[in-house]
């Protein structure tokens, strides 16, 4: 379901996270209203709203920590998106020194890969189903390229050094880019969430029992805030997914060479 929900556009997130809250919020007000009538009620009036503060504490801490963990993500999958390109645009331009043949395979292999990587790799991201075992083949296409020129000068042989370097500097960050693209918050830390969030509202029904529109307005208000939460934390949790805010692979694409 989790999955599911991150899976769908921003608005449809909102929907479902502000709606989930407000009816939480709305079924336990219709408890609270219907036990204020009870014996039971009297009983809860001990509760005191000392007890909202660390509950509250540890939600906001654990929401932080989360938040902190994401937006890191998604830096780091910017990050390394960018270092990709720019190790795979200094392979093109240094192989425009080697002659013909040799230029034209390595351009060859590295376009294709870049149209793997927008065309195919990232649907996998998207779906978790790429393995960070996998060697790209185009790039060992075009290392085998590069390993089988015998350079002529020095120059030559510096640029045969550096695009080698390029390539693994490739390898290395779509390494690195795959394995943000398994990062998310799990389904445990979403259960606990969802848990203190509950126990706030719960607590907040029991001390406002007897008065039913302060009862409504505290639970509004904090139901708001974690829903607010929630859609921030599903809308930037995986930033290779699907839905969301997803970092689109438009810059493979313009980075192809002619």
């Amino acid at each position: 379901m989790l999955l599911w929900t991150e899976s769908q556009s921003t608005s449809i997130i909102v929907l479902i996270v502000f709606s989930a809250a407000y009816l939480s919020a709305a079924l336990i007000f219709c408890i609270a209203a219907f036990l204020s009538q009870r014996p039971i009620a009297k009983h809860l009036q001990p509760i005191t709203p000392s007890i909202l503060s660390p509950l509250g504490t540890i939600l906001g801490i654990l929401i932080a920590f989360l938040a902190v963990r994401v937006w890191a993500n998604l830096d780091h999958a910017q990050d390394y998106v960018g270092r990709e390109i720019n190790a795979l645009r200094e392979a093109v331009m240094l192989a425009n020194s080697l002659p013909e043949d040799v230029r034209t395979r390595v351009r060859g292999a590295i376009g294709k890969h870049l149209d793997a990587v927008a065309s195919e790799e990232w649907p996998a991201m998207a779906e978790e189903h790429i393995s960070l075992r996998s060697f790209p083949p185009h790039l060992e296409e075009a290392m085998s390229a590069i390993l089988s020129f015998a350079p002529v000068g020095a120059n030559q042989q510096l640029a045969q050094n550096r695009i080698l370097i390029a390539v693994e500097d490739a390898v290395e960050f779509r390494r690195n880019r795959v394995g943000v693209s398994r990062a998310k918050i799990a389904p445990i830390q979403w259960a606990v969430i969802v848990v203190l969030a509950g126990m706030i509202l719960v607590t907040i029904a029991a001390i406002h029992i007897h008065a039913r529109l302060a009862m409504a307005i505290a639970m509004f208000i904090f139901s708001t805030s974690v829903a607010m939460s929630l859609v921030l934390l599903m809308v930037y949790d995986r930033p290779f997914g699907s839905g969301g805010f997803a970092l689109p692979p438009t810059a493979y694409r313009e980075a192809m060479p002619n």
